[in-house]
């Protein structure tokens, strides 16, 4: 079938708003789902209409609009989002997290291999779906993301209890599992709205960048976030062995024989509360949550500074509007206290 059988009017779709293009990507998504293979179109609808903050579709959209083609930016939105999607199916089994977006996570319900495979049919309906553009530049973008994206997975599931890899090989690991998917919904959206080579190369550093930053938001909330709040399992990266930004940054400015004493609370699953607890003490004492939020902060001012620095005055005007915005969860980080690591599993 075709990727979409019912678009806006070319009247409907003038002076559309980000809010504007975001309900008709939910309605378009929810058409583009019924031609999905039916073992797995209830999961499927499941999964992908429980809402979510949407951000690749956004980029993509403030990317190419108002000079690309409306409907074409929806599809490219379509095709992106299923990319990342299928991503968080395979996420949550490899975290074995209970909750996402306040929903019981899928596998939970309809078993780790039903998931795994329903994560599979979701790359795989994306992937065809890419493929019904006039040339192959949307499926050889989404498809190199998707590559990508499922290299930074086994990167970081290969590094599981490995605390000995460095800051800069976490940088990588997440600017291929979170930023490849941004920077591949920043090209998508400047190469349909046409601008020219150099232009779809710095929006994709920007969306890069941005995915890396946001990644690094979600290590700090895993760490200190508070799980009424963040609607979904927190505390999966510690329990799990996951090494990202905190517990490195601990190690990095831990005394000799702190560390020695931290890797062993880490190599070991026993006395959970107890290493729980340590652990908190730990951040305390090295003032972690203020160090991650300073790594942070200078992550997101070289965000600033790349989309600041677009060619494109419509993507670059779209793009500095959307990061400011975005500068709201700077502002939820500094409410964040050292004692709701420990809250995570009281």
């Amino acid at each position: 079938m075709t990727l979409l059988n019912h678009f806006p009017s070319k009247n409907e779709t003038e002076n559309k708003s980000v809010e504007n293009f975001l309900v008709d990507f939910e309605s378009a998504l929810e058409s583009t789902l019924s031609g999905i293979d039916q073992p797995v179109l209830t999961s499927a609808i499941e999964v992908a209409l429980c809402g979510g903050k949407r951000f690749r579709p956004t980029l993509c959209f403030l990317s190419g609009y108002p000079h690309g083609n409306y409907d074409d930016l929806l599809k490219a939105s379509i095709v992106i989002e299923l990319v990342h999607v299928a991503s968080l199916v395979h996420d949550d089994v490899l975290d074995n997290s209970n909750h996402r977006r306040g929903n019981v996570t899928i596998h939970k319900k309809i078993g780790v291999n039903n998931a795994i495979l329903l994560g599979d049919s979701l790359f795989s309906y994306a992937l065809e779906l890419s493929t019904e553009f006039q040339d192959n530049t949307v499926c050889k973008i989404v498809s190199r993301a998707t590559r990508k994206t499922c290299s930074g997975e086994i990167a970081q599931n290969s590094s599981i209890g490995d605390f000995g890899i460095s800051i800069r090989e976490y940088e990588q690991i997440i600017s291929d599992k979170t930023g490849h998917l941004f920077g591949a919904s920043c090209r998508l959206g400047g190469t349909l709205s046409g601008v020219d080579s150099v232009d779809r190369e710095n929006l994709e550093s920007v969306g890069i960048s941005l995915g890396i930053s946001y990644q690094i938001f979600d290590d700090i909330i895993d760490a200190f976030g508070n799980e009424s709040n963040a609607c979904k399992s927190l505390g999966t990266d510690f329990f799990s062995q996951k090494p990202t930004l905190p517990i490195l940054l601990l190690l990095e400015y831990c005394s000799k024989n702190d560390y020695s004493r931290i890797m062993d609370l880490l190599s070991t699953n026993s006395d959970t509360d107890f290493r729980v607890k340590e652990i908190t003490s730990y951040f305390d004492q090295y003032d972690i949550l203020n160090k991650c939020l300073t790594f942070f902060n200078t992550h997101f001012e070289r965000t600033i500074f790349l989309a600041d620095s677009l060619n494109s005055t419509s993507a670059k005007f779209n793009l500095t509007q959307f990061i400011s915005s975005f500068s709201q969860k700077v502002k939820f980080l500094n409410t964040l206290k050292q004692t709701n690591f420990l809250a995570v599993h009281s």
